[in-house]
């Protein structure tokens, strides 16, 4: 059995954090002895804010007997293809609010029928299995919590940290632009803001390092990758926990803002810099930081997906002993099916 993560491709210059843990996912997969792929929505392309390459397939290369994982936005899209092939899959839930996600042509019932259909579907945060369980009450059983290794290598606190103040503009740029604007009124001398933007994951990790503040204006998120890589590099974070963040955003590490409160949001930065100014010291830092290490380790990460892997070896050998041997013309036609499916961009 192989494992195969479908993924979409995010156009030139556009960051995708899911397509990142998908990537990350895979290669975890692989380390622990699976055999395990990204397959994406255009053929031939590769996702070029990592610096790890991944094992890819092609549509044309898949097996009868390839367990497939499809992220929520695509799920109402490719689960009625995936059934007609009678391929398994799993449904990889990124972000809880974005269950009700479809093409133009499509309806409630079509999402409705992909979450019945799925094996499992995997969760990335309490947040968003919270949120699965509210719509499917009665696929709860079917739940299964992932997690994402972030690497302690990168992210960590430097010992040359400057009074720098951090963001990314992509999150809410209205709300960021905003604060940054009434921000600079009231700068500390020496402080300067950055917009971290169009790095790869090193770049990012380099960057947060040297910074002492990150802002956070998080929307709607499953997990919200940035807020956690800025802990673990030693940075008091401020902002919106974006409804996911809600598991780690503790004090002193992360400092909440109401969704809105310019003003709010100006004086919390205002009064950490003067924290700061008075004890540049990362001491009562120290003990978030380790927990957010452990949460988000490989081993965590590794721990959850080999929970995954062998509940689909246990469903496969059960399978397996409950069926026949399938007649010749059934085989042809489960491969005719599958050289009729329309996985990727170039086929519509």
């Amino acid at each position: 059995m192989r494992i195969i993560y479908f993924c979409t491709s995010p156009g030139p210059g556009e960051h995708a954090g899911g397509v990142k843990v998908i990537y990350d996912h895979v290669r975890t997969l692989v380390r622990l002895g699976v055999q395990a792929y990204v397959m994406h929505e255009r053929s031939g392309y590769c996702y070029p804010w990592t610096d790890f390459p991944v094992p890819v397939l092609a549509d044309t290369e898949l097996r009868p007997t390839d367990h497939i994982v499809i992220p929520e936005i695509k799920a109402a899209k490719l689960a009625p293809k995936l059934v007609a092939a009678s391929l398994r899959y799993s449904i990889f839930v990124q972000n809880g609010y974005y269950l009700s996600h479809r093409d133009g042509t499509l309806s409630n019932d079509d999402v409705d029928f992909a979450y019945e259909q799925a094996a499992y579907i995997l969760s990335i945060s309490d947040d968003t299995s919270s949120l699965i369980r509210l719509h499917y009450p009665e696929l709860a059983q079917r739940v299964m919590r992932m997690t994402c290794a972030l690497d302690s290598a990168l992210f960590h606190a430097s010992d040359t940290k400057e009074r720098l103040i951090t963001y990314m503009p992509r999150k809410n740029g209205t709300h960021a632009a905003a604060v940054v604007f009434a921000l600079h009124r009231y700068l500390s001398e020496g402080w300067t803001v950055l917009p971290i933007d169009g790095l790869s994951i090193s770049g990012v990790a380099e960057v947060m390092n040297r910074s002492r503040i990150f802002l956070s204006f998080s929307g709607m998120e499953g997990l919200g990758l940035p807020p956690i890589e800025a802990a673990m590099c030693g940075n008091y974070v401020i902002g919106y926990h974006g409804g996911g963040g809600k598991e780690y955003w503790f004090g002193p590490n992360f400092q909440s803002v109401e969704v809105g409160d310019v003003a709010g949001f100006v004086e919390q930065i205002v009064e950490r810099m003067k924290t700061i100014d008075a004890d540049p010291g990362l001491h009562e830092l120290h003990d978030g930081m380790s927990s957010l290490c452990a949460q988000f380790s490989n081993e965590n990460e590794s721990a959850h997906l080999q929970t995954f892997v062998h509940q689909l070896q246990i469903d496969a050998a059960t399978a397996c002993e409950g069926s026949h041997v399938l007649p010749k013309l059934q085989k042809h036609r489960k491969r005719a099916i599958l050289k009729r499916l329309t996985w990727v961009g170039r086929r519509g």
